[in-house]
């Protein structure tokens, strides 16, 4: 008899972060190459049409520069982890296809990583430390994210510098979790 290892879809195990995570907020924008947090924890998404900072409790934007002139791109540091946005007159940290990467992780313990299915499939996860799961199977530690937006293919993600947000940022945009 010839048994198969069936390989779990953790697609069928996509939910909503627990509490207190419980506010989303979508920002639907389109060719998205970089994203992050400006200093007061507002959202940062940069396109090939320029940026935009936006309210992550509510998605409005308070930002829109079309980048008319075609001088965005120069405003990264030469090491491609810093942005300058002129408006707010900060240099922030930056995350998405010119490189760098989110915080993924909180002073108070809580921890986003990321699964990968197959080539390009991916799929945030939300845990605490503090609850002190110890699955075999890694995954198993975590709230895998059902998103409403963003398709699961090259997510880049972490916490806002005070810690009471996170993002998930992909080409289509950003979907924003915010602690109750």
């Amino acid at each position: 008899m010839i048994f198969k290892k069936t390989k779990s879809n953790l697609f069928d195990h996509l939910t909503e972060p627990q509490k207190p995570w419980g506010n989303r907020t979508v920002i639907s924008a389109a060719g998205i190459i970089a994203g992050g947090w400006t200093i007061d924890n507002k959202i940062f998404l940069l396109s090939s049409d320029g940026y935009s900072i936006s309210n992550p409790l509510t998605g409005e934007r308070e930002i829109r520069n079309r980048d008319e002139e075609n001088t965005a791109m120069s405003k990264f540091s030469k090491d491609n982890l810093e942005f300058t946005i002129d408006e707010l007159n900060q240099t922030i940290k930056v995350f998405g296809l010119r490189g760098g990467n989110g915080n993924h992780i909180t002073s108070d313990q809580w921890n986003l990583d990321s699964f990968h299915l197959g080539i390009g499939e991916q799929i945030v996860g939300l845990r605490n430390f503090r609850d002190r799961k110890n699955e075999p199977q890694y995954w198993k530690n975590f709230d895998l994210i059902k998103l409403e937006r963003l398709e699961n293919f090259t997510l880049t993600y972490g916490f806002s510098p005070n810690e009471k947000h996170f993002g998930i940022f992909g080409s289509g945009g950003a979907e924003i979790f915010s602690r109750e």
